[in-house]
């Protein structure tokens, strides 16, 4: 197919304005020109495969996704690989992709009754389930073959988070929670800042608590709820959380 000069100059001007703001409303200008005009639009298409992208569109948002092979532009996934090069920085992103797995189930429960702005988790919250979910999985890994089957290493993860620093509710209560590199918090609040960047969260300092945005329940609908790998281990956590409240309730 033939574009005309003015819609590859449309077509690139939307591309570049999606690769700064990740996320762009149908409702915008530039959106809805774009999308007016099916030509201009498979420019669009275009553009984005040539860089290693892809455009995503939720019927409400246009979404840029960068590929994980071959993209022309370094995604906030990719800088913090490289930025956690070495071998235990590896296992510190292992964590936080499981982090990011324990928020997103948590949220990819009941999108009908999603309360923009009320649904949320704190940061300790967050910190408990994963603690939990380290704690049977590791008890399920004596011989390496959950390890195995899952292709998670539960070793090398149970062994960094148990190391380090455990903040308390009284702490976040009394807003003294610390996000260093040597804290559990400052893990997790590396891996939601992932999430905000690409604008799917949205961090309240002062509550210290992550919100769910409505992009961020796009992205699931559209894109993880097709990936099988995705599907594997939301099904795992969820199965684990359910396990452990069956032991605590046949506890009491």
């Amino acid at each position: 197919m033939s574009y005309s000069l003015e819609q590859v100059q449309q077509a690139s001007r939307l591309f570049f304005d999606l690769l700064r703001r990740k996320v762009i409303s149908l409702d915008d200008p530039a959106a809805a020109e774009c999308l007016q005009d099916t030509v201009a639009y498979d420019a669009l298409q275009y553009v984005a495969k040539e860089a290693g992208c892809r455009i995503m569109n939720s019927g409400h948002r246009l979404h840029l996704l960068v590929s994980p092979i071959g993209s022309g532009f370094a995604s906030n996934f990719t800088q913090l690989r490289n930025k956690y090069s070495r071998i235990e920085r590896k296992t510190h992103l292992h964590i936080i992709n499981v982090i990011i797995l324990v928020f997103l189930a948590e949220m990819d429960q009941d999108e009908q009754h999603f309360k923009p702005g009320q649904d949320s988790m704190s940061y300790i919250q967050l910190s408990d389930q994963v603690s939990a979910l380290f704690q049977t999985w590791i008890g399920m890994d004596e011989d390496g073959s959950f390890s195995k089957q899952w292709r998670l290493d539960i070793q090398a993860m149970h062994r960094v988070w148990t190391s380090l620093y455990m903040q308390t509710r009284s702490q976040e209560e009394g807003d003294s929670l610390t996000r260093g590199a040597g804290s559990r918090i400052g893990l997790i609040h590396e891996g939601m800042k992932l999430l905000e960047e690409e604008h799917l969260v949205f961090i309240s300092e002062n509550e210290k608590r992550i919100f769910p945005r409505e992009e961020l329940y796009e992205r699931m609908r559209y894109l993880y709820h097709d990936v099988d790998r995705y599907k594997e281990l939301k099904a795992l956590i969820g199965r684990t959380r359910s396990e452990q409240e069956e032991e605590a309730h046949a506890a009491h």
